[in-house]
């Protein structure tokens, strides 16, 4: 019986969660706007199965010429896949359901966590319903096919529950996990990270001034410069080798902000639910919701904050409740296009491109306060707990399907004919470089081709890192090989490093060579960037199991003990 009262919370998540996620269990797979998902995991399995770790180069992108993409875009979550499918002989395609299955059910999970520290069992399960049943969970996964996204949602209380325990009670185990989670969402989604960074730092601080454990300063420093070095591999490409590519692509006609804020009724009245794009104006075909009931709790806990305050013993979950409808506000106004003089004041806000994308902290921050409802002890808590909950999975569940499911989808489908050639050539503009003087508009070459001289070139081989050819040259010829430039790729021969430069209209590898035999090697190598964010993460990563190790034989690590 003792058993069953500590596990019954769990077993009431994994219920609730089922409406979320059933429809990701049937076979086959369904359309979404990021249709890129099976291709990225594909790609990063190339990537590990010819040692590109970490993984920078995706070589079927671009049709074929390849592109940078996971120099810049998340890492953790296709790691992750590729981690389950070494563990778990399982198709691509479940794969992905899995990981959108892992995203929402962990986020569930992660709230319920966080919110029970403040709120007990009934308010952190109350706030974990809430917070995955919000319609924008639905929209990133069943419309949009966010997986970044998604995973930085789940990841998010995960990390705020982290710096919380951390400046509570501190302790090198408690920066251990702090880092980690931190470097996993850093390595998550780089707009998540800039859109919650300044309501991270004033949650700490909040903690800090209600503890008044000012000690703790030095331990929340030093989790964030050890999850920031984690990340590394990741964060210092993206810091200073954006500009070798055409990153004003990210920010201009489609993805420009300012035809994407949503209307007042879009946020609170409208139930429409479609599957359409963003579009500009206020006729878009698919959801911008904060959700019912989610935004309605707004009102009494405004009241409960207010009366709380009155009271000394209360008046520090007052002050959370009040300061997270504070945070919930601010996001909800930077949706609407009143906020415009903000977004045009801080023009790296641009890199959001969609100001809709502030809905995701917007629910978590009224999810996690919404428990407070439940906190206090009254006559009919349970039925306000089984009302409430029910009110929120009654109205929202229905949202949480595709609007087409094939059911004979499978790896083979999806990643051969014509569907293999669409992933290649979709978000083909993101990750352009700068040598580049257009997007490919045709599938590549399947070998290198003789721009001038006379010669031919045999048994050209690709892979994720690399390419290899022979060449007979009987006439000096110069040769372009179907693959972008980009620094770090550099071409061998006869144990000497050829020099390479882009041409063409889409800036390939080209390079000459003079007459005779040879067998021809292009690698892409590291550049400064990535190998100093490399060695910080190797560095950070020592350094943790080191810490890790003196930690449990019970030795100092810095001025930290467990």
């Amino acid at each position: 019986m003792e058993k069953l009262k500590k596990f019954w919370p769990y077993l009431f998540l994994a219920i609730f969660a089922v409406p979320a996620v059933w429809n990701l269990f049937k076979p086959g797979y369904f359309d979404m706007h990021d249709d890129l998902q099976v291709m990225r995991l594909f790609e990063i399995n190339k990537c590990f199965n010819d040692g590109q770790l970490p993984c920078r180069w995706a070589p079927d992108m671009a049709y074929g010429y390849g592109q940078p993409m996971f120099n810049f875009y998340s890492a953790f979550p296709y790691y992750l896949g590729q981690f389950i499918r070494m563990l778990a002989p399982i198709s691509m395609i479940w794969t992905v359901k899995l990981l959108f299955v892992i995203s929402l059910v962990a986020a569930l999970a992660g709230m319920y966590f966080l919110a029970r520290e403040f709120w007990g069992n009934l308010g952190g399960i109350l706030a974990g319903v809430l917070y995955i049943y919000a319609p924008y969970h639905s929209l990133d996964v069943y419309v949009r096919g966010a997986l970044a996204e998604s995973f930085a949602l789940m990841l998010l209380p995960f990390l705020w529950l982290a710096i919380y325990k951390l400046i509570q009670k501190g302790g090198f185990t408690k920066v251990l996990i702090t880092c980690l989670v931190l470097g996993l969402f850093l390595t998550t989604h780089n707009v998540s990270a800039l859109i919650i960074a300044p309501f991270t730092l004033l949650w700490a601080v909040f903690w800090i001034v209600k503890f008044k454990r000012y000690q703790s300063i030095k331990d929340v420093i030093l989790s964030g410069l050890l999850g920031v070095g984690i990340a590394a591999f990741f964060l210092v490409p993206v810091a200073f080798e954006t500009g070798l590519i055409q990153s004003n692509f990210l920010t201009m006609d489609y993805l420009d902000y300012r035809g994407h804020f949503v209307t007042l009724y879009q946020l609170f009245i409208s139930r429409i639910w479609g599957y359409g794009p963003s579009i500009f104006g206020p006729n878009d075909n698919l959801s911008f919701a904060i959700g019912w009931p989610n935004w309605w709790l707004i009102i009494p806990l405004v009241g409960m904050g207010a009366v709380w305050l009155k009271s000394k013993a209360k008046r520090k979950y007052a002050l959370l409740i009040l300061t997270l409808l504070a945070f919930a506000g601010i996001s909800i106004f930077l949706t609407h296009e009143r906020s415009t003089p903000i977004w045009l004041n801080f023009s790296f806000l641009s890199i959001i491109q969609f100001p809709w994308r502030f809905l995701g902290p917007s629910v978590f921050f009224l999810s996690l306060a919404s428990g407070a409802l439940l906190a206090p002890e009254y006559k009919y808590r349970n039925f306000m707990f089984i009302f409430l909950v029910a009110l929120s999975i009654g109205l929202n569940f229905f949202f949480f399907r595709p609007q087409n499911y094939f059911y004979n989808e499978s790896d083979a489908s999806k990643l051969e004919g014509e569907s293999f050639v669409i992933q290649e050539k979709s978000a083909i503009l993101d990750y352009l470089p700068k040598t580049a003087e257009s997007a490919p508009k045709e599938e590549a070459p399947g070998k290198p081709v003789i721009l001038s001289g006379e010669g031919e070139v045999l048994n050209y081989s690709k892979r994720s890192n690399s390419f290899f050819f022979d060449a007979n040259i009987y006439n000096s010829a110069e040769i372009q090989v179907p693959v972008m430039y980009f620094p770090g790729w550099k071409v061998i021969s006869e144990n000497e490093v050829l020099q390479i430069y882009p041409s063409g209209n889409y800036g390939v590898i080209t390079f000459k060579l003079p007459d005779g035999k040879y067998i021809v090697q292009g690698r892409l190598t590291n550049t400064l960037p990535r190998v100093f964010g490399n060695a910080i993460s190797l560095i950070s990563l020592m350094s943790l199991l080191i810490g890790f190790v003196l930690t449990v034989n019970d030795r100092k690590f810095l001025w930290l003990r467990k």
